[in-house]
Protein backbone atom coordinates (compact mmCIF):
# COMPACT_ATOMS: atom_id res chain seq x y z
CA UNK A 1 0.00 0.00 0.00
CA UNK A 2 2.85 2.65 1.24
CA UNK A 3 4.65 1.76 -2.05
CA UNK A 4 1.74 2.11 -4.45
CA UNK A 5 1.42 5.55 -2.53
CA UNK A 6 4.73 6.56 -3.40
CA UNK A 7 4.55 5.49 -6.62
CA UNK A 8 1.03 8.02 -6.96
CA UNK A 9 3.02 10.71 -5.40
CA UNK A 10 5.75 10.60 -8.18
CA UNK A 11 3.17 10.60 -10.68
CA UNK A 12 1.85 13.27 -9.47
CA UNK A 13 4.68 14.99 -9.08
CA UNK A 14 6.17 14.53 -12.36
CA UNK A 15 3.15 15.42 -13.93
CA UNK A 16 2.91 18.77 -12.12
CA UNK A 17 6.47 19.52 -12.98
CA UNK A 18 5.73 18.73 -16.76
CA UNK A 19 2.57 21.17 -16.58
CA UNK A 20 5.05 24.07 -15.03
CA UNK A 21 7.47 23.48 -17.73
CA UNK A 22 4.96 23.56 -20.30
CA UNK A 23 3.47 26.95 -18.95
CA UNK A 24 6.69 28.22 -18.75
CA UNK A 25 7.63 27.78 -22.46
CA UNK A 26 4.29 29.34 -22.94
CA UNK A 27 4.94 32.09 -21.60
CA UNK A 28 8.88 32.38 -23.48
CA UNK A 29 6.94 32.36 -26.33
CA UNK A 30 4.82 34.93 -25.26
CA UNK A 31 8.29 37.16 -25.09
CA UNK A 32 9.46 35.92 -28.30
CA UNK A 33 6.09 36.58 -30.55
CA UNK A 34 5.98 40.26 -28.65
CA UNK A 35 3.31 39.75 -26.95
CA UNK A 36 4.37 41.31 -23.84
CA UNK A 37 7.55 43.66 -23.01
CA UNK A 38 7.86 42.88 -19.42
CA UNK A 39 9.17 39.26 -18.50
CA UNK A 40 7.72 40.10 -14.82
CA UNK A 41 4.47 39.93 -15.83
CA UNK A 42 4.86 37.00 -17.89
CA UNK A 43 6.22 35.11 -15.02
CA UNK A 44 3.60 36.58 -12.40
CA UNK A 45 0.71 35.44 -15.01
CA UNK A 46 1.98 32.00 -14.97
CA UNK A 47 2.53 31.61 -11.32
CA UNK A 48 -1.10 32.82 -10.71
CA UNK A 49 -1.91 30.42 -13.04
CA UNK A 50 0.08 27.66 -11.42
CA UNK A 51 -1.12 28.27 -8.24
CA UNK A 52 -5.14 28.26 -9.08
CA UNK A 53 -4.25 25.12 -11.04
CA UNK A 54 -2.46 23.14 -8.07
CA UNK A 55 -5.58 24.40 -5.75
CA UNK A 56 -7.82 23.12 -7.79
CA UNK A 57 -6.54 19.72 -8.89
Amino acid sequence: MVLAARDEYKISLEKQQLEFREMVLEGLEQVRMGKTKDFNVVCDGLENKYRYAALHN
